[in-house]
């Protein structure tokens, strides 16, 4: 009793003390974990996640992305602790993706030493390289967003008087983005786009191998500091093998990432619109089901600047692997083809004849067509009846219209595919 007496006493006199104080500057609050019939888990329901058992299955890191991943500001997040494979499976894809990205980029810079980026001159940095210094930067800034400021910044006269400002109470704690930036740097922007940009240049070695290898190790360096807070085990057990480690060093002590403070250089935005070419030839291959291993022949114009005449091949050779097509700025011969317009007034054309049945092509068009067509009548009926649209659920209504705006959109498209390839 006389211990008891002693502590509520403290605790009395130390509220006297924060009379007209706020007691806290910020109070975070976060979303409920809910089961998948979108009960609390409580142990009462006995409804809970093990979350021993989940790192025995799959580990630490797969069970954080996926809390971090799905952890919206103030929304719930759904765990089924019936079917703990299919509720984790967004970590442990990741996770593992993240380590075989990691093995594999290992490899390609190999083991002897790097140069520092900072010793590298701008003039020796492809287009690729200068691209991917900018989408780092890019990838910083947006983490930092996500995450906002640590504590206020305002200045103010005495420490009782901590407040946010309005701006800064609204920034951050979007943990969900911040997880979303870093995996979609790492996995897109890096493994998809500069690695496989590269793989040439490292396969030839020489100087510019050693500038390629030196801009890899340094932006993988990064995005393993962007991803550690959620990934921890995995990011430190990679980053400890990296070529520029040093020994007795700690990714979880290391320093955080910031941006370079320098302005992108030309070389990025040309590599930018080289991935636009390459995203729009996919799109033609996929819209016309040519496959993979068929290398097609595609016509540009108004890409002067990323195809240049003295140009090292640095654009034609990227193009062509990822894209698997020959651009020529020579006007495109007569007859069926498909377009792309690019961005600035570029455009991408790829003939068709010896790539698709033409004729069969057409009438699986025209057919898809007149039947869309038809629903679309249909369904302009349906919204034109006034007792349809009063008496029917504002929910079915709505579905209804987004149907019908949804279908307009894929007959325009339709019937300018028609045009092009059948000629009406």
């Amino acid at each position: 009793p006389d211990i008891i007496f002693f502590w509520v006493s403290r605790m009395i006199m130390a509220g006297y003390q924060f009379v007209g104080r706020a007691p806290y500057h910020t109070v975070l609050l976060h979303g409920m974990a809910r089961d998948a019939q979108g009960r609390k888990m409580s142990k009462s329901l006995g409804n809970g996640v093990d979350p021993m058992e989940v790192v025995r299955l799959y580990g630490a890191d797969a069970m954080r992305w996926t809390l971090v991943s799905g952890m919206g500001l103030g929304a719930d997040i759904t765990l089924d602790p019936n079917d703990l494979e299919k509720t984790f499976a967004v970590g442990r894809n990741f996770v593992t993706k993240l380590w075989n990205i990691g093995r594999f980029l290992l490899d390609k810079a190999g083991s002897g030493a790097v140069t520092s980026i900072d010793q590298i001159h701008p003039n020796q940095l492809q287009r690729a390289d200068a691209w991917i210094l900018w989408r780092l930067d890019e990838a910083i800034e947006a983490c930092d967003a996500a995450l906002g400021p640590l504590r206020p910044t305002t200045p103010l006269s005495t420490p009782d008087q901590i407040r946010w400002t309005e701006e800064e109470r609204r920034l951050g704690m979007r943990l969900n983005d911040f997880a979303e930036v870093a995996r979609g740097f790492v996995w897109g922007d890096l493994a998809d786009w500069y690695v496989e940009a590269i793989k040439g240049r490292l396969a030839e070695g020489g100087d510019d191998a050693q500038v390629a290898r030196s801009v890899l190790v340094h932006i993988f360096d990064n995005a393993l500091r962007l991803l550690h807070p959620v990934i921890p085990f995995v990011t430190e057990a990679i980053w400890q093998q990296l070529p520029s480690h040093e020994e007795g060093t700690y990714l979880a002590t290391a320093s955080w990432p910031e941006t370079s403070n320098v302005a992108p250089q030309p070389g990025a935005a040309e590599f930018e619109r080289m991935r636009e070419v390459v995203g729009a030839l996919r799109q033609i291959r996929a819209e016309y089901s040519v496959p993979p291993s068929t290398h097609i022949r595609a016509y540009g114009s108004r890409l002067g600047d990323i195809f240049k005449v003295s140009d090292s091949g640095e654009a034609t050779s990227i193009v062509e692997r990822l894209a698997r097509a020959q651009v020529s700025m020579d006007a495109p011969p007569p007859g069926a083809a498909a377009h792309a317009v690019l961005s600035a007034g570029a455009t991408v054309t790829v003939p068709l004849a010896g790539l698709v049945d033409v004729e069969k092509e057409c009438a699986k068009l025209r057919a898809e067509l007149a039947s869309l067509e038809k629903q679309l009548v249909a369904l302009e009926s349906r919204l034109g009846n006034e007792k349809f649209v009063a008496k029917a659920p504002e929910d079915v209504v709505a579905g209804e219209r987004r149907k019908l705006e949804e279908w307009s959109a894929r007959r325009d498209q339709l019937r300018d595919k028609v045009q092009t390839l059948c000629g009406g």
